[in-house]
């Protein structure tokens, strides 16, 4: 009962904080639900789970979901939704005018993988309803992932082309935002493949920083061999 009880508070915690002012009752109803449906689809997954035991664990009456989500379906998006709020994701409010590009990435692949994941209840329980999505789609997702996703990949174009001296972002640039956040989300959504192969080196908080230092290290790899390819470019014209 004790975690239950840290975990519910940690969400209204991060609630307060967004919200800048504590949470209103009908809020903290809202966000109770978020807590309690985060828990039972990744326990059980989205068709097993039933609206009558989302409601049962937030101790609100059954009509809730309606009234603050609608139905089911969107209840769902929403606690896959929950990760980019920008309380969760400091990436994407980053002011690429004053960060390093080494700082942006590390930033950024703290989020993905972060080195505190198994003492943080909520990366574990998203973790898990990531891994079950991925072994039995739910079907109802739709473009919420691509739409929550996208001021991240938009902020690596952005950074990209600050490094190349781009007004505008090219193909080349494109492809190169997909290997550098490509680093990171293998980890996310394949770990527990990665648990299974190669544990010691995603397992505690260790191994997970040292993990985060080598991502930087490699994407700072690949836009040093693009900024090169470039320059070459430039030259044969």
């Amino acid at each position: 009962m004790a975690t239950k009880k840290s975990y519910s508070c940690s969400l209204l915690k991060t609630a307060e904080r967004l919200l800048g002012h504590q949470p209103s009752t009908q809020e903290e109803t809202r966000w109770r639900l978020l807590q309690a449906a985060t828990e039972v689809f990744a326990e059980v997954g989205y068709h097993a789970a039933t609206t009558r035991e989302i409601c049962r664990r937030a101790e609100v009456n059954l009509a809730s979901i309606h009234y603050y989500y609608g139905d089911k379906a969107e209840l769902y998006r929403e606690v896959f939704r929950l990760p980019f709020l920008s309380e969760c994701n400091v990436f994407a409010t980053l002011d690429i005018s004053t960060v390093s590009f080494p700082e942006a990435l590390k930033t950024f692949y703290c989020w993905i993988f972060p080195p505190v994941a198994e003492e943080d209840p909520m990366m574990k329980m998203f973790l898990r309803l990531h891994a079950r999505e991925e072994a039995e789609p739910s079907g109802v997702l739709g473009e919420t992932m691509v739409q929550a996703f996208r001021p991240n990949q938009e902020k690596m174009q952005a950074l990209l082309c600050r490094e190349f001296g781009l007004q505008e972002k090219d193909d080349e640039v494109e492809r190169l935002t997909i290997a550098v956040i490509g680093l990171a989300t293998i980890y996310f959504h394949n770990r527990t493949d990665f648990e299974k192969c190669v544990p010691h080196l995603i397992n505690g908080q260790q191994a997970r920083e040292t993990m985060t230092a080598r991502l930087v290290d490699y994407a700072l790899a690949m836009v040093e061999a693009e900024r090169q390819r470039r320059a070459k470019a430039g030259e044969a014209k």
